[in-house]
């Protein structure tokens, strides 16, 4: 009796302590199927914990101040030092010759400083770190060297039949559409379609433009095939909605790499540019920091600072369709998981040896607030990037639309004159 008891404990002891570590692994991994829904429910539960008592409010100001350095000892200069609250109000600052920065006026509080965008080097978390009133609190940080990305290289490229299509709308043209198949890293490449005017052929210097659509390729049609029919070769990919870029950056780094080795027919693969738009435009910032080597880009209503997107949106300032909200929440409290927000936030990777960028958005984009693309505008002339901005008061969210309205055919004038500046000769 007594050895069956004590089994039965020891069964009930084994199980608890499997289940401690199964919530023990479930509130620390970083499993892109775990923590959204981790985050998601955290949010759910502080939400209703405030409406029984009140939301944080700000503690009166200190100061945060430090050192950033590389792995060496170095200074590092032009590096990004940010902290964030809970509901994405940031303060930020850079860095100074010596490493040196500086963040006044920062309510009292628990931070997570993260510092990151100087060229060369990575972006890192301090940890976390307390803020007193009235007091200046010390932090300082160590910059890891960027590694070149890791990633393998694609193969077996085959392009289909040739068939040809027209649109009327927003311009009458007409292009030849292939679809593309090619290993990508063991898998099989997602939708890539490639168009070329109708009468490219096989010893034409076409320009490559890559463009990264925020949805399948093939609903696209009636916005690539004018960029075609102007004299591009253009690579039309849509990458699925993920909370993990990195495999989708490594997919159209190895389209890059096709291109810039000759393996599209008729094309001059030393001239490639980049174009992306609302949610891929976060692929085209990424590709950007990681591979300077393109002759123009150009970015169309993009989001730049995640941490400005979730203040607003805890604000009740912005309220974004397509459950764009939820995926928000879904990337944790910025105060909670700020190298997150600040990893995808281009506006704090620019770079001075960025190629020409346009940047074009709609002051009604109810998407992505337009001031995203005036912090980037800002940023980059902070770094001193060649750049040109364009706003319009009308237009849709995504501006290359199939439509035909003024706004649109401007935008397609502004995006063609601006490919023929850097691509054409």
């Amino acid at each position: 009796m007594k050895k069956a008891f004590k089994k039965r404990w020891l069964i009930i002891i084994g199980a608890g302590l499997i289940l401690l570590l199964v919530l023990a692994w479930l509130t620390t991994t970083e499993n892109v199927n775990i923590w959204p829904i981790r985050n998601t429910l955290q949010y759910r539960l502080l939400t209703r914990w405030w409406e029984l008592t009140r939301k944080p409010l700000p503690g009166e100001p200190g100061t945060l101040q430090g050192t950033i350095r590389d792995a060496q000892g170095r200074p590092v200069a032009g590096a990004w030092v940010l902290v964030s609250r809970w509901n994405g109000v940031t303060y930020s600052t850079r860095s100074k010759a010596d490493g040196h920065y500086l963040l006044s006026d920062v309510p009292a509080g628990a931070y997570r400083p993260v510092a990151g965008g100087a060229p060369g080097y990575t972006e890192v978390s301090f940890g976390k770190v307390w803020l007193k009133a009235g007091k200046t609190t010390m932090a300082n940080a160590v910059l890891p060297i960027e590694s070149p990305p890791v990633y393998a290289p694609g193969c077996n490229l085959a392009f289909d039949e040739p068939v040809p299509l027209s649109c009327s709308v927003p311009l009458e043209s007409s292009a030849l559409r292939r679809e593309i198949t090619f290993d990508s890293g063991g898998q099989p490449n997602q939708l890539t379609l490639y168009y070329t005017p109708l009468t490219a052929t096989t010893t034409s210097q076409l320009p490559v433009l890559l463009t990264v659509y925020p949805g399948p390729a093939d609903t696209w049609n009636c916005a690539s095939i004018p960029l075609a029919a102007a004299g591009y070769a253009v690579i039309a990919v849509g990458p699925a909605y993920t909370f993990s870029l990195e495999q989708d950056i490594d997919e159209l780094q190895r389209l890059v790499d096709f291109a810039r080795a000759g393996k599209f027919p008729g094309t001059n693969g030393r001239k490639i540019a980049l174009l992306g738009g609302s949610y891929s435009s976060l692929h085209v910032q990424q590709l950007l920091q990681r591979d300077r080597r393109f002759q123009a880009a150009l970015l169309l209503g993009p989001p730049t600072d995640l941490f400005d997107m979730r203040r607003r949106l805890e604000e009740g300032t912005y309220i974004p369709p397509f459950g764009l909200d939820q995926a928000l929440i879904a990337l944790g409290l910025p105060s909670h998981e700020p190298l997150r927000y600040f990893r995808y936030s281009g506006a704090y990777h620019v770079r001075p040896d960025f190629p020409p960028l346009a940047i074009l958005h709609s002051r009604s984009d109810e998407v992505v607030p337009y001031q995203q693309s005036e912090l980037l505008a800002k940023n980059l002339a902070l770094v001193g990037a060649s750049y040109e901005v364009h706003f319009f008061d009308g237009a849709s969210h995504y501006l290359l639309a199939e439509e035909g309205d003024k706004d649109s055919l401007e935008i397609y004038r502004i995006t063609l004159d601006f490919l023929e500046k850097h691509l054409a000769h």
